[in-house]
């Protein structure tokens, strides 16, 4: 297998096409296949035929490498190949198919820590924005990958960073954070299927909200406006939740917060979180919304922020989503 992917540029287009099916099926067998396949020989083979002009040729190579990012031990191999210019750049401008193959293949790679500051400077985080804001004609899945590799890569600061600079990110999360209305009303057939895309957006956003940059780039955003009309409404659901963290975030040592806040009548809504409560973010939800609610006053200080910390209220994590699929547990499709 790793001989014929060598010669691959050598090869006519339809050999070619034979070639990465065949890889594609071999990354399908079985765990040990996956890593015994996963060499630098054959990742330095593959990163040509991902920039193919057959879609045939890209859509077998990029599945391979979603299919062979599955197993743990080989993430890091394949960030170390070289491998992610060219799936970025697949998609950026690759065929449909091979977009959401490089979407699957990028959140794959970006559960592992070590990855995720290199892939941020790699430049996925522009494209993969843009699947995640856009429509896509195959559904939820491709919007979803593009999704939860945003959000593992916003657990890296530099990332964050990067994010809250790009152009549009902050107004483009919100769009897909208001998509809830939208969702709640999906068929039941569409449901069910794992984190939605406006689940993930608020999950992204919160992280956003952990950083100085991100902070300003979702107030500048409205994105006080928009997270307190998300909280609204009973019941509190998973991603509401995740809205009061957001909020709770960008309350630290922020006048201009205070006065968005007020605006958008947030304190209604916080204080009726912070007494209801609600959902399974149990009291540290409560008390975010509390502390939330103080900060609106100007009666958090440093020393509360502090203590918030080492209370583990700012390390809150949402829960996870009706279906049982948590933010790392859904790549695990083999294409």
């Amino acid at each position: 297998m790793e001989e014929i992917l060598i010669s691959v540029r050598d090869l006519g287009a339809g050999q070619q096409e034979s070639a990465a099916a065949a890889l594609r099926k071999a990354t399908r067998e079985s765990r040990d296949r996956r890593v015994a396949l996963c060499t630098p020989r054959l990742l330095g083979a593959l990163r040509p035929v991902l920039l193919s002009p057959s879609a045939a040729v890209q859509i077998n190579a990029a599945a391979a490498i979603v299919n062979l990012s599955l197993e743990p031990a080989n993430k890091v191999t394949i960030l170390r190949s070289g491998v992610v210019p060219a799936l970025v750049e697949v998609l950026r401008s690759g065929h449909p198919e091979g977009r959401n193959h490089a979407a699957g293949a990028l959140f794959g790679l970006a559960l592992e820590d070590e990855n995720r500051a290199a892939i941020g400077v790699l430049g996925a985080i522009s494209p993969l924005l843009n699947l995640f804001a856009g429509p896509s004609a195959d559904g939820t899945r491709a919007r979803r990958d593009a999704g939860l590799a945003l959000y593992h890569l916003s657990l890296a600061a530099a990332n964050r960073s990067k994010i809250a600079r790009t152009p549009g990110a902050s107004h483009a999360l919100l769009a897909v954070a208001a998509e809830r209305d939208e969702e709640d009303a999906a068929a039941p057939g569409e449901q069910g299927q794992g984190l939605e895309p406006a689940t993930i957006a608020v999950m992204v956003i919160h992280n956003l909200a952990g950083c100085n940059e991100g902070r300003a780039a979702l107030m500048g955003a409205g994105a006080v406006t928009a997270l307190v009309r998300l909280i609204e409404g009973p019941p509190l659901t998973a991603a509401a939740e995740q809205c009061v963290a957001a909020l709770y975030r960008m309350s630290q040592g922020s006048l201009r917060f205070r006065c968005l806040a007020k605006a958008a009548g947030a304190e209604r809504v916080l204080m009726k979180v912070a007494t209801e409560g609600g959902g399974g973010g149990g009291g540290p939800l409560r008390e975010m919304a509390r502390r939330a609610l103080r900060a609106m006053r100007g009666e958090e200080g440093d020393e509360a922020r502090s203590r918030a910390v080492s209370d583990g209220v700012m390390s809150f994590r949402p829960r996870r989503d009706g279906s049982g699929a948590g933010p790392g547990g859904i790549n695990s499709a083999k294409f």
